[in-house]
């Protein structure tokens, strides 16, 4: 009769621990800086305890990244209730809801939006989408109320999401405020990011 290993006791304080360390260690430095046993040193565990609450490095980076999208589009969903559909406030209040999100978590923001290469590629394979369909549907909803002009839906939110994503990795990389010279205002990155609005929904053309 074969002897029946028992099954290791799984934690679940210890695997939030891990999966916290391994969201640090990839933010700080990538995948290069992530390895069981740099995850083990920070937890205080053993590199081979860690196969007991994921398969490999590829699994755990994969739930990271899932956790920090399931974060990203609670942000986003919460920024809308009670918004009108159809509104250009509706998209107003998803650019903010990016930006606090970068700036509280920004840990899952920096893991979220680099490039692993052992990560989902497919937007269809992240956590609601990963955030696009929720734009998307705001944009198409904003279009059809004559909110914004009408093209294609894509487009759009590839533009929009291009101008919150650019300010914001702008902010994280330097100075958290920005300074308006002409007046020496500063302005925190929500402020900025509704300064820009008018820009954005209007253009730069002069309409004297």
């Amino acid at each position: 009769m074969a002897t029946r290993i028992a099954e290791p006791v799984r934690g679940t304080d210890t695997e939030v621990a891990i999966l916290e360390s391994a969201r640090d260690l990839l933010a700080e430095g990538g995948l290069a800086a992530l390895s069981m046993r740099a995850i083990a040193a920070r937890v205080g565990v053993s590199a081979t305890a860690i196969y007991n609450y994921f398969e490999n490095k590829q699994d755990l980076v994969r739930r990271v990244v899932s956790l920090g999208f399931e974060r990203f589009v609670g942000y986003l969903r919460a920024a809308i209730e009670g918004v009108p559909p159809g509104s250009t406030e509706r998209l107003q209040a998803l650019g903010q809801a990016y930006i606090r999100f970068a700036l509280e978590n920004r840990e899952y923001f920096r893991v979220i939006f680099a490039s692993h290469a052992d990560c989902p590629t497919d937007i269809e394979e992240l956590p609601a989408g990963g955030g696009y369909n929720l734009f998307r549907q705001t944009v198409v909803d904003a279009m059809e109320s004559g909110a914004i002009r009408r093209s294609d839906p894509d487009l759009v939110v590839l533009y929009l999401w291009t101008h919150v994503h650019g300010l914001v990795t702008l902010l994280l990389s330097c100075e958290p405020n920005a300074r308006c010279r002409h007046t020496g205002e500063k302005l925190s990155a929500p402020e900025l990011f509704g300064r820009f609005g008018d820009f954005v929904i209007n253009g730069l053309k002069d309409r004297g």
